[in-house]
């Protein structure tokens, strides 16, 4: 069984009756828990857009070569070592 976490946050009290209304018992924190991941991806698809979009956007291509500049100057540094 997977671990759990009580955790504890702020909801407009309005928004909090509703959903204490609507979902019953074990289903408020499964309903959270959906709700979490359905919002983690959505986060993580906006980082994974953002990132292609600096890799393959022209505008961008000034700032993706100091990256690798500075990524070649890390691992030179490093193989020093």
């Amino acid at each position: 069984m997977p671990a759990t976490k009580r955790v504890v946050y702020s909801v407009d009290s309005d928004v909090a009756a509703r959903f204490v209304a609507t979902f019953k018992g074990r289903d408020r924190s499964r309903a959270i828990e959906r709700l979490m991941l359905r919002a983690l991806g959505e986060r993580e698809a906006e980082i994974v857009a953002a990132a292609k979009l600096v890799e393959t956007d022209p505008s961008f291509a000034e700032a993706a070569a100091v990256s690798d500049w500075a990524d070649a100057q890390a691992v030179d540094l490093l193989s020093r070592r």
